[in-house]
């Protein structure tokens, strides 16, 4: 449920529901004091019955007594001013409705009271904007991998880690701060397509994308890469987005220096750093 439906199923029926009977009583008092008591009885059972009876049966409840009603005060023989008849006709109709509207919208978040711890979560461990799992998720995927490495050697099991980073994100969202998240969404996207069914792409904030590839050949995880930066320089030929990659490899034999999460992070963040140096020193000479 986004923002206007959360506005318009639900705040603005309960302030109609108030504003209603305050209005239609403030109108009533210019009346006979019995259209008055009337006008008060029939809001008093619209709330009982838009709180209580399904909004189905208010539906034909409406139709039913408007149509008497209006049978009964328009073509009988009541001496009763015009006014005073349409004010007893329209009181519960649309109070009842008002209220209905109301009381549906309050089931709907009853029903997802249990549910919002579990809401919390999914939502602190997933990105809005690139539609992928966040540094949590990742953070224990990569645990338990690095646990399977270190207990079952004779497995021959292994890892690697790939970094993408959007290193212009800064300045972009600068010049153009409605459309950063539209253009990390179309990064997300161009990398899931390029990537295998297998592998686990996460969104680690500031631009930066994490793929941990199971128990793929150098070769062939090469070659994926390879794949992966064809497509992105192809769809994002602006020299405001740019990329910077890093890589590792995690197997029996050196997982323990990349035990924790954060060392894994620190390695390729680092290899990022020496590859602009590097870089940098190369356009200098």
């Amino acid at each position: 449920m986004n923002l206007s439906e959360i506005i318009f199923k639900g705040y603005v029926p309960i302030v109609l529901s108030w504003l209603f009977p305050i209005l239609t009583l403030f109108v009533a008092a210019f009346f006979e004091p019995n259209i008055q008591i009337g006008v008060l009885l029939l809001l008093l059972l619209a709330i009982v019955v838009g709180m209580l009876i399904p909004g189905i049966v208010i539906s034909w409840l409406i139709i039913g007594l408007t149509t008497v009603g209006a049978g009964v005060l328009l073509f009988g023989y009541l001496a009763i001013p015009v006014n005073d008849k349409v004010i007893l006709l329209v009181a519960f109709p649309i109070e009842a409705m008002l209220v209905d509207l109301v009381s549906n919208w309050l089931l709907k978040w009853r029903s997802l009271f249990p549910d919002i711890p579990s809401i919390h979560r999914y939502v602190a461990h997933y990105n809005l904007d690139t539609k992928l799992l966040t540094s949590p998720a990742a953070e224990e995927a990569y645990s338990r991998e690095i646990m399977d490495i270190k207990n079952y050697p004779s497995y021959n099991l292994s890892m690697n880690i790939t970094e993408i980073h959007w290193q212009d994100l800064q300045q972009y969202r600068q010049f153009h701060p409605d459309n950063q998240r539209k253009v990390l969404l179309d990064i997300a996207r161009e990398i899931k397509h390029t990537r295998l069914p297998s592998e686990r792409i996460y969104y680690l904030d500031d631009a930066r994308f994490l793929i941990i590839s199971y128990r793929v050949d150098e070769n062939a995880q090469k070659a994926i890469n390879d794949t992966t930066k064809k497509s992105l320089q192809q769809a994002f030929k602006t020299p405001a987005i740019q990329f910077k990659w890093a890589m590792q490899r995690i197997n029996y034999d050196n997982y323990d220096q990349f035990i924790y999460f954060a060392d894994i992070c620190k390695h390729l963040d680092r290899v990022m750093e020496t590859d602009i140096t590097t870089e940098y020193l190369r356009e200098g000479n």
